[in-house]
């Protein structure tokens, strides 16, 4: 124990200092010249991370206004510790505390507590977890779907596919959800799962419970937000738009701030997390072969209409479904104040209704159609004023919204793992201290410091008219910030002053 409290001394202390010593990124002007990417195989680019189908910026190619040596060479020592005498884990160690509190307490200490918050205990977490106000509450209501008129679901069982380590149940699970018309809510009504098919009154309730939450955990994590907002979205997004426009195009002004230093945080972090020895393999169910397998899949289903909770909404049949969606209309809250900044933008420079002709626009929707699996659903042949300005709405919120609710959102859920476990060990024992200690550092280092999204932008404006533009978003959101402020904050909501404007700076 002497050794694992000096190795976890040490990795305290490089978490502690990573989060001090990270100051949010001056957003620069875009330079004059332009600087093409030519995204190639992770395969190629990152040789230690297999992977085909996942597309990335090469390091050399790196955009030099990006680039920040001291952090390249930081996480390079980090990625070789990883797999040296001083690794973050240590076999053989003993569970944590069974005292969620004691647990947390003991992986999250003073030291981390001088910068950040420690995490709350959601209400849904206070007995047996209520799978039913998860369902429409928090970072798991993206997975609630209609089955039918009278059930809905989430559907996990995509993750049985995939090898896990030794001595680790599998978490391919299907919940479903019937409606309680009185209470206007959903409630778990079975769960299908490795332990069979359990309804709420057998004694493997509370366990099933577990694996259904230790899935969308997982698949949170991996799919959704590094896979799909890191690596298919937000990456792509960057690459297209500084191909595709010059430094003075209103569009490259308008998305900037949203993709500026992408390239090189993609970098940086891909290594550490998934190599290895990273967080990825050391943390989560999976192993380092099943966790690749996983990426590279997933990475080709990805949905870029997710980033429009509206259409996702319908898409999933739970707008308007006779039950309270408070997470799904949170969402849409965020998202209108994105639409009518972008619409109120894109008229200065693009008449209503009229058609799109500008040339870097048309090679910038082509670029995102080639890069993004699947896709963006606009596309040159098909654009209109009001699909582009819906497009844009999209691209904003994926790296705000998407990546703040499926990123450092998690930080008041994937901690009390005596409810949402972050592996399910086959005979029931608790995460191993190293496991639990990763897990707390990884969600830390998530909540760095970065430019929020409610800061001054304007010096990036052409004319006054996107100016006003800019300042008129900006009072948007504060005053639906001051609306929420008027009421009791629950764990569940997301608010416009956690946002940060994009997925590194």
């Amino acid at each position: 124990m002497l050794r694992w409290y000096l190795r976890r001394g040490f990795w305290n202390v490089i978490g502690w200092g990573k989060f001090k010593m990270n100051k949010p990124l001056e957003i620069p002007l875009p330079p004059v010249e332009r600087h093409l990417i030519e995204p190639k195989p992770m395969i190629e680019v990152i040789p230690e991370v297999p992977l085909k189908n996942v597309m990335v910026c090469a390091r050399a190619d790196i955009p030099r206004e990006e680039r920040v040596p001291r952090n390249t060479a930081f996480y390079r020592l980090q990625v070789w510790l990883y797999t040296s005498f001083l690794s973050p884990m240590q076999p053989g160690l003993p569970q944590i505390d069974a005292d969620p509190q004691a647990a947390v307490d003991q992986a999250f200490t003073r030291l981390h507590r001088k910068q950040f918050r420690p995490p709350e205990l959601p209400a849904e977490y206070l007995g047996i977890a209520d799978l039913g106000s998860l369902a429409v509450r928090g970072p798991f209501a993206c997975y609630t779907t209609r089955v039918d008129d009278d059930t809905w679901e989430w559907d996990l069982r995509i993750l049985d596919d995939y090898e896990y380590h030794p001595g680790l149940l599998t978490l391919g699970s299907r919940v479903f959800f019937g409606v309680d018309p009185l209470r206007r809510s959903l409630e778990a009504r079975r769960i299908e799962c490795v332990l069979g098919s359990i309804e709420p009154t057998d004694s493997e309730w509370e366990q099933a419970v577990k694996i259904a939450l230790c899935a969308a955990s997982t698949h949170v994590s991996l799919v959704r937000h590094f896979n799909w907002v890191h690596l298919a979205g937000g990456a792509q997004l960057a690459i297209a738009t500084r191909n595709a426009f010059s430094p003075n195009h209103p569009l490259c002004r308008l998305l900037w701030p949203y993709i500026f230093a992408t390239q090189q945080s993609n970098d940086i972090v891909t290594r550490g997390q998934m190599a290895r020895g990273g967080d990825f393999e050391s943390i989560f169910s999976f192993t380092f072969k099943g966790m690749c397998q996983l990426f590279d899949e997933s990475h080709l289903a990805y949905p870029h209409l997710v980033n429009d909770p509206e259409v996702d909404g319908d898409a999933r049949g739970v707008r308007d479904a006779g039950f309270d969606t408070p997470t799904q209309d949170n969402l849409e809250a965020l998202f209108d104040v994105f639409h009518r900044f972008v619409c109120n933008y894109l008229e200065i420079y693009y008449p209503r209704n009229s058609a799109i002709e500008d040339a870097e626009t048309l090679g910038w929707l082509a670029q995102l159609n080639t890069l993004v699996p699947n896709g963006v659903g606009v596309t040159p042949d098909n654009v209109t004023w009001t699909g582009l300005a819906r497009l844009l709405a999209r691209q904003l919120y994926l790296v705000t919204v998407q990546h703040e609710i499926l990123g450092s959102y998690m930080w008041d859920y994937q901690l009390w793992t005596h409810r949402q476990p972050a592996r399910v060990y086959s005979d029931l024992r608790r995460e191993p201290l190293d496991v639990y200690q990763r897990l707390v550092n990884a969600n830390f280092n998530l909540n760095v410091h970065r430019r929020e999204l409610m800061s001054d932008f304007t010096y990036l404006a052409l004319d006054d008219s996107a100016k006003a533009a800019m300042e008129r978003f900006q009072a948007e959101l504060g005053e639906l910030q001051a609306e929420m402020d008027s009421k009791p904050r629950p764990v569940w909501r997301l608010d416009p002053r956690a946002l940060e404007v994009n997925i590194n700076a």
